[in-house]
């Protein structure tokens, strides 16, 4: 993969240069270096497109920026801004896979902000009038999509069996998979785990599923993958408060603790959050210590108040209202 860069860097001709950029950082490089380096990348690799008239390949950089803009936790205000200037432009120039992408995701990060209480059905102004057919790659899509939404409005049992078609698992693969795999992994295990906490008739079944899913990420992170760090502290933490036994629970507590501050460090507002919120939910509902528990939704709602999640803000404002 390097050395394919430098081949194209030392070329005279940036012909090839937004494909070269689009496949390795998409497919290769997001296993190996950290996400904020790679958003310079992917606009450097949007405007030589547009320059060499690979509008195909410009868009796919466009497309895969927005995805990052959302992984490293930017402002959703700031996500939304880029992902709809980035819908028009593809409209525009007749892109109408990536078009359509990109409002699949527009339609989630607009529900985070809280224009919809429609959270997981795919609709309203975000995918506008058209009537559209799912490619394999903004299927793919549409199933991330739907994943983040059922675990981060605490719909898990519809995260937990999404069905996983064969043209998505191309896509969706934890080894080689696109910039959002792992994302997805993360999400669709905090679904099962969540689960397993709440289901005790099916708890085995559950956490057989979760911890396979763990561990692929477990391996990952021990392939010096720079970008699952959070992932993997917030589903220790998972794993370990249904495994524990009361002499454990301080060592639940600092796991979730380690969960918080791993995120929050990364930048990863948005993930902080969310492990604030399921620490919360472990201490309401399985330690018991409903003062603590209070100050930890306190502090997700905060931080989801400042990324800019009023959506989520509502969501957990009315499950914890007493």
């Amino acid at each position: 993969g390097e050395r394919a860069l430098q081949i194209q860097e030392r070329c005279e001709s940036e012909a090839g240069k937004a494909t070269t950029f689009a496949s390795f950082y998409v497919f290769l490089f997001h296993h190996m270096k950290p996400l904020q380096s790679l958003s310079k990348l992917f606009l450097e690799g949007y405007q030589s497109g547009m320059r060499t008239g690979d509008k195909s390949m410009s868009m796919w950089c466009l497309l895969w920026n927005v995805v990052l803009l959302y992984r490293t936790g930017k402002p959703l205000k700031l996500i939304v801004e880029q992902c709809q200037a980035s819908i028009t432009q593809m409209d525009e120039l007749k892109q109408k896979e990536r078009a359509l992408c990109l409002r699949i995701m527009l339609k989630l990060y607009l529900d985070l902000m809280g224009s919809s209480n429609n959270t997981v059905e795919l609709s309203g102004k975000a995918m506008g009038k058209k009537e559209f057919v799912f490619t394999p790659i903004s299927h793919a899509v549409y199933i991330v999509v739907k994943t983040i939404a059922s675990s981060l409005f605490g719909k898990y049992e519809l995260g937990a069996h999404l069905t996983i078609e064969k043209g998505d698992q191309q896509f969706l693969t934890m080894k080689g998979g696109l910039m959002y795999a792992r994302m997805f992994w993360f999400h669709r295990c905090l679904c099962v785990f969540a689960m397993a906490r709440t289901n005790k008739a099916k708890e085995r079944k559950y956490m057989a599923q979760a911890k396979r899913i763990h561990k692929e990420l477990t391996n990952s992170l021990k392939n010096k993958n720079p970008n699952v760090l959070h992932y993997v502290s917030l589903l220790n933490a998972e794993k370990a408060a249904l495994k524990q036994k009361k002499y454990q629970e301080d060592d639940v507590r600092k796991l979730y603790n380690d969960a918080i501050s791993t995120s929050a460090r990364g930048g990863y507002v948005h993930d902080a959050a969310l492990a604030q919120e399921r620490f919360a939910d472990y201490l309401l509902n399985i330690a018991g210590d409903c003062y603590e528990a209070k100050y930890h939704i306190e502090g997700a709602i905060q931080r989801y108040t400042n990324w800019g999640a009023m959506g989520i803000v509502e969501h957990l404002h009315n499950k914890y209202q007493d």
